[in-house]
């Protein structure tokens, strides 16, 4: 791990473990446990296909918000044999007229892995919502690190609604995924290449309970062979996600 990059893990651990300390002053505080039938990011299990749960918080403070999520991985061959992962994010919602600008650091660390396999990256986005809809678009951007085989780019448009009088809601997400490749690390977040990923979904949510179903897919080609260990193809096809969360 480079300087810079040793800077940015530290700041988003000093960020993050400053704004938790401080929760009697912050200003929102959310926590949860999930239950889900597969990790999935952006189209590709991150837990080997396999039933995974998660914890998160979540504490806003001076127009910033910094949270952590852990999620197990079920010792994913996409991420050296991880056992989990811990997100450390630090962002701010700007207000821009109808629009809200998303901006946010995201550290990105493995636990029992076989080597090396943290990496952080930043994302910008906006949001605009009219009436029930709500219209968004995000871009993520992790510069070139050794632990992912060059630079990743992930670009993602997305759509939500509640439906009136229901506490139902139904969602759809189209992503692109691009970046410049230097080795077979570059495998985990785009085993074949550039890729698109979608997603489908809808959950019902009655304080603390919510249930989702999702369909999540990619165009990448599964059948194709890989000669990086991370790509982990046979896990970056078609699939139907159940999930249930209790936030607290």
């Amino acid at each position: 791990m480079t300087g810079i990059h040793r800077r940015l893990w530290l700041a988003l651990v000093g960020a993050s473990a400053a704004a938790f300390a401080s929760q009697a002053q912050a200003q929102s505080v959310d926590a949860g446990v999930e239950g889900t039938t597969d990790e999935v990011r952006r189209g590709l299990s991150w837990s080997d296909g396999e039933i995974s749960g998660s914890a998160d918080a979540r504490v806003g403070f001076g127009g910033f918000d910094a949270g952590v999520r852990v999620a197990m991985l079920r010792q994913s061959d996409r991420h050296a044999d991880a056992d989990a992962v811990a997100d450390l994010t630090l962002g701010k919602d700007w207000e821009a007229g109808a629009f809200t600008v998303r901006t946010e650091a995201i550290g990105h660390v493995f636990t029992n892995a076989d080597s090396n396999m943290n990496y952080g990256e930043l994302g910008l986005g906006a949001r605009y919502s009219i009436g029930p809809l709500q219209l968004g678009t995000m871009a993520w951007y992790a510069p070139k690190q050794e632990n992912i085989g060059g630079d990743n780019l992930h670009l993602r448009a997305t759509a939500d609604a509640g439906l009136p009088g229901f506490p139902v809601s139904v969602f759809a997400a189209l992503g692109y995924t691009t970046g410049d490749t230097r080795d077979f690390r570059s495998a985990r977040l785009r085993p074949a290449g550039d890729y698109t990923d979608w997603k489908i979904g809808a959950e019902y949510s009655m304080f603390p309970l919510t249930i989702g179903v999702d369909y999540v897919g990619t165009d990448i080609n599964t059948d194709a062979v890989s000669l990086s260990p991370f790509a982990d193809l046979k896990h970056a096809g078609d699939r139907v996600l159940a999930r249930v969360r209790v936030s607290f």
